[in-house]
């Protein structure tokens, strides 16, 4: 079974041994122990792997036959090298992609931006990894560079298939759809979206959090953006969204174009246009759209790594630096807490922010490990 499992994470599986492998993953034992050497198998040694998917293959069953000995737990070192072979061809982490029940899924490395593919894969990417991802049918779904994720060379299928791109606290990437528009995902967001926009329907995406657009004109395809009850029509333009689940308002920044805003499921004559320099918040309270002009480059500084807080709460501020700096915050000061504030950051750590804090309104706050509290 160490054969078939190293031959599974390479791609060299055949269909027969793949459902011996299945039902052999049915004991619970079994899928708990693969489960623990896939977390212990991020430390292995990659050195004395080649890039080449044969020789990789070759150099880990050598491996497995040199380090099984008597009394050892039997799977520790197959798993490993096995691991360590589809980290050098690119193909990381497929156990959790495939081959488990869905009430006993594999849980994915804490704090990684994952892609899920629609299909039942899910690609973890990796900071600075390059890469292509391929469908079923060995056609190219996209490309991971080192900037993002670029989907200009998607294979065009019948039939409209979405991914899902998810990024968790800490994190943010860009990715350039298949029409060339191109999206920056903020913290702690996510953005479903189709491998290939329709050849004769509107292109629509899903948005939960924060992104920054920037569309790709074409008059004959509207582009749609969904997010919180909200649908933003672009017509070919650079807009910020920020549409936190908990944040009342869904804002839409417009820099420059001219997007439309109107209630999901609402009429074309309710529809609120933008024009640059221009906020359309939805109150998801009243479900009204209010519009007031603003300085752009507060709603578009998180690009930059920087942080510009303007009249916002001491919790409002909080749960950005929760999201920024992927840490849990504990307020037990209740008043400091809706109090309002004006500060900006460049890059610096969460340590010089609190101080600054600290400094203006001398709060008390202590860190542990990746928890601050304030009293």
């Amino acid at each position: 079974m160490e054969e078939k499992i190293t031959k599974l994470i390479i791609g060299t599986i055949s269909d027969t041994e793949l459902r011996e492998l299945q039902e052999w993953m049915q004991d619970p034992d079994n899928r708990a122990m693969v489960q623990e050497r896939l977390a212990e198998a991020q430390d292995v040694n990659l050195a004395f792997l080649d890039d080449d998917v044969d020789q990789a293959f070759r150099d880990t069953m050598k491996q497995i036959r040199q380090t099984e000995q008597p009394g050892k737990r039997k799977g520790l070192h197959w798993f490993k090298y096995g691991v360590a072979a589809v980290l050098i061809v690119g193909l990381s982490f497929l156990l959790q992609q495939f081959y488990f029940e869905n009430d006993h899924p594999i849980p994915l490395p804490e704090g990684a931006i994952t892609l899920d593919l629609g299909d039942g894969r899910i690609q973890v990417l990796q900071p600075g990894e390059s890469k292509v991802v391929k469908d079923n049918q060995d056609e190219m779904i996209v490309r991971l560079e080192e900037e993002g994720l670029d989907y200009s060379g998607a294979y065009s299928g019948e039939e409209l298939v979405y991914n899902t791109l998810n990024v968790p606290n800490g994190k943010t990437i860009q990715v350039i759809l298949s029409d060339g528009s191109k999206v920056n995902l903020n913290a702690g967001s996510s953005l479903r979206y189709p491998v290939n926009f329709s050849a004769s329907e509107s292109r629509e995406v899903f948005l939960t959090g924060e992104a920054y657009f920037s569309v790709a004109k074409n008059k004959e395809k509207a582009f749609l953006v969904h997010t919180q009850g909200v649908e933003v029509k672009v017509y070919g333009t650079a807009f910020n969204v920020s549409s936190y689940k908990e944040n009342e308002d869904v804002e839409v920044v417009l820099i420059e174009g001219a997007v439309g805003l109107q209630k999901e499921g609402g009429k074309q004559e309710d529809e609120v246009r933008l024009i640059p320099g221009q906020r359309g918040a939805y109150n998801s309270t009243d479900k009204n759209i209010q519009v007031d002009e603003v300085n752009t480059g507060i709603y578009t500084a998180w690009l930059k790594g920087e942080l510009i807080f303007r009249d916002q709460t001491f919790n409002q501020i909080l749960k950005k630096l929760e999201r920024n700096y992927n840490i849990d915050i504990q307020n037990n000061n209740e008043e400091l807490g809706r109090e309002k504030f004006n500060a900006s950051f460049g890059k610096v750590g969460i340590e010089e922010v609190l101080e600054y804090f600290n400094e203006t309104h001398a709060i008390n706050y202590s860190i542990d490990n990746n928890k601050v509290i304030i009293n």
